[in-house]
């Protein structure tokens, strides 16, 4: 069974791997300001972390942060409208997002996500003992 035609039936299904000539071909090869390594040329300088200063990576921006406790409260919001008339006893964790609003407004966005969060997976406790709730 062929798959493809014409040029792209020559290229072999499977080549191997080359990771260095993948991030080679990804990276710079010289930096405005930044030595090449070339002979009589002094070695690129390699950036690096200032001792005793922790790692900061895959830490989300504030901003993105911010969106996302937006998102979340806005959507707790919107679920909890639409189920306290049905379910009054739901009203209960109005307070609890009300915390979280004020820290959004506190622009204390991480424990603000973490309030929302815990709210939210009380909402789905809700829904998973509920049936017929609309959907958070």
């Amino acid at each position: 069974m062929t798959f493809f035609t014409g040029d792209a039936a020559k290229v072999p299904a499977f080549t191997p791997f080359d990771g260095v000539a993948l991030l080679s071909a990804a990276l710079p090869t010289a930096h405005p300001g930044i030595a090449t390594g070339q002979p009589g040329q002094p070695a690129p300088a390699v950036p690096t972390m200032p001792l005793g200063q922790p790692a900061m990576l895959n830490q989300p921006t504030p901003e993105a942060m911010r969106q996302q406790a937006a998102a979340t409260i806005q959507r707790l919001y919107r679920w909890l409208e639409a189920v306290v008339p049905v379910l009054p006893q739901v009203g209960a964790l109005v307070p609890a997002l009300v915390t979280a609003v004020q820290q959004y407004e506190a622009q204390q966005y991480g424990p603000c996500l973490q309030q929302a969060l815990f709210v939210a997976q009380a909402a789905q406790q809700v829904q998973l003992s509920v049936p017929g709730l609309p959907p958070l």
